[in-house]
């Protein structure tokens, strides 16, 4: 629905609305007095800010068609960086000062991004006619949701987030095998940082890549490479070994969301950015609610490592699907 509201009032608009509310309700959960409180703030977090999307489709909507990938790319980064750092600040700030604290903090800095966006984003808006109406708006919005040239894409987005995030619930047991049984959070922490840094590296690097290579290409490489990357750690026996595996998946698969993303942006028709995006973040949402339940069902199931494995058949799906989507076209086709 934002999404839709975006491509008919402003994008820009959209993106200072997701941050302005989000920093709200994150504020107002601080105070929340009772669990139900603070999962009632939670779903209006949800229900009203949105952040990504409405970036990517502001981004979308002001880059030239060829430089897409690389945009989404450094979008893309730009999120890993911020997973990565934001529960150690998180982690600081409620040492310091108390959860309430960290709450307050967060949603300072969305305000803080909010008045970056009004000083620093130029927009040139102009909506197009498919968003003008009550009705129509969200006809286009379903046709376009569920074409042969947008569907198959989201559930690629889905596998990627899923693949991405399964494996997280092993880290910290497996962390705790490889250092002889002792309980180390600061061991997990750093292999978790070490797989953001991979992230943010690899989203820049792939997007870069993928006008000059083809982006099926690299969309490609980087899922066999990512698929060989999970036999490391399914075989570790040491934390460095661990460690340098959960880095290399990073490396490899990082990327891969930005890429998705930036094929997104080039299949969406002009003026419908922000309901192409829009649409993409609920498989987003199930991807990132999924992935880490089912990693975690796998892990009770049939062990630590068995994740690995499941992440290699992920990688094997998203290649299947990357061929059958792009068959052969290079980025310039597209």
């Amino acid at each position: 629905i934002w999404g839709v509201l975006g491509d008919r009032f402003g994008r820009k608009l959209n993106v200072l609305r997701s941050l302005i509310l989000g920093g709200l309700f994150l504020t107002i959960s601080g105070f929340s007095q009772t669990p139900f409180q603070l999962m009632a703030s939670r779903f209006v977090i949800g229900a009203t800010s949105g952040v990504v999307p409405t970036i990517m489709a502001l981004v979308a909507a002001h880059t030239p068609r060829e430089r897409l990938p690389f945009a989404a790319g450094i979008v893309q980064s730009g999120l890993f960086v911020g997973v990565a750092l934001g529960p150690l600040l998180g982690g600081i700030i409620y040492d310091a000062w108390g959860m309430r604290a960290a709450f307050i903090a967060t949603g300072a800095g969305l305000w803080s991004s909010a008045l970056i966006v009004i000083f620093l984003v130029r927009e040139d808006f102009h909506p197009a006619e498919s968003s003008l109406g009550l009705v129509r708006p969200f006809l286009v919005l379903w046709r376009l949701s569920t074409s042969r040239a947008m569907l198959p894409l989201y559930g690629v987005v889905f596998l990627v987030l899923a693949a991405h995030l399964m494996i997280q619930p092993a880290i910290p047991g497996l962390v705790s095998i490889v250092e002889g049984g002792s309980d180390s959070g600061t061991a997990s922490g750093i292999v978790f940082a070490l797989g953001g840094i991979g992230s943010a590296v690899s989203a820049v690097v792939m997007g870069w890549l993928a006008p000059k290579v083809g982006l099926q290409r690299v969309l490609m490489a980087g899922t066999v490479l990512a698929a060989l990357a999970a036999l490391v750690p399914y075989f570790a026996i040491d934390y460095l070994t661990l460690a340098v595996g959960f880095t290399a998946i990073a490396l490899f698969s990082g990327g891969l969301s930005g890429l998705v993303n930036g094929l997104i942006a080039l299949r969406s028709p002009s003026g419908q950015h922000g309901a192409a995006f829009g649409s993409a973040q609920l498989a987003h949402a199930f991807g990132v609610a999924l992935g880490p339940l089912a990693g975690g069902a796998m892990v009770v199931t049939w062990g630590l490592r068995s994740v690995f494995l499941f992440e290699v058949a992920t990688f094997v799906l998203i290649l299947l699907a990357v061929a059958a989507l792009l068959g052969g076209r290079s980025t310039r086709d597209e």
